[in-house]
């Protein structure tokens, strides 16, 4: 019986029984899924969690940025008028707050050249009905989209005078 006593187990470290005597199980037990193979740190279920939480994050991130993008980073009027000013007097926001302050994003730059994109194949649509071709289905409702296109925000933008962003070219 002291030889039993004895023994170590190499998988739970206990004393008193073997290995293949052990109650503890051969694969790990995950403690949140409570799935054999695999331990808490490497989760599948709470690895997607978390990569889900993150890209949410990485998406707020990104319309923030692009919110804050449009906005002028060097705007040189005061915010407050003076005590002496007069309202008739002052130096307006609107004249010191031109276009050229105003710049698209790396991400609206992307969307404006996509709907330019779709206006210049619906103006072909446009030219090959005029010439009396005959449009498919597909077609026809592309050139019904046209108005949604135009009156797109970022599109607006454009045509309000907001600086194109100039994108990065592409690593080969």
């Amino acid at each position: 019986m002291a030889a039993v006593e004895g023994v170590v187990c190499s998988r739970c470290s206990g004393r008193g029984h073997r290995a293949a005597d052990c109650v503890k199980p051969f694969y790990r037990v995950c403690n949140h899924c409570k799935q054999l193979g695999h331990l808490v740190q490497a989760c599948p279920e709470l690895k997607a969690k978390r990569e889900s939480k993150e890209k949410k994050e990485k998406e707020n991130d990104a319309r923030s940025e692009s919110e804050v993008s449009t906005t002028a980073s060097e705007w040189s009027g005061k915010s407050t008028r003076s005590r002496g000013s007069r309202k008739g007097n002052s130096n307006g926001a609107a004249r010191q707050w031109q276009p050229h302050h105003w710049v698209l994003s790396e991400d609206e730059e992307r969307e404006a050249r996509k709907l330019e994109k779709k206006l210049r194949e619906i103006s072909a649509l446009e030219r090959m009905r005029d010439e009396g071709r005959v449009l498919d289905v597909l077609q026809l409702q592309k050139l019904q989209r046209k108005s949604e296109i135009e009156g797109h925000d970022i599109l607006r933008k454009v045509r309000l005078g907001y600086r194109r962003a100039q994108l990065p070219a592409l690593a080969e």
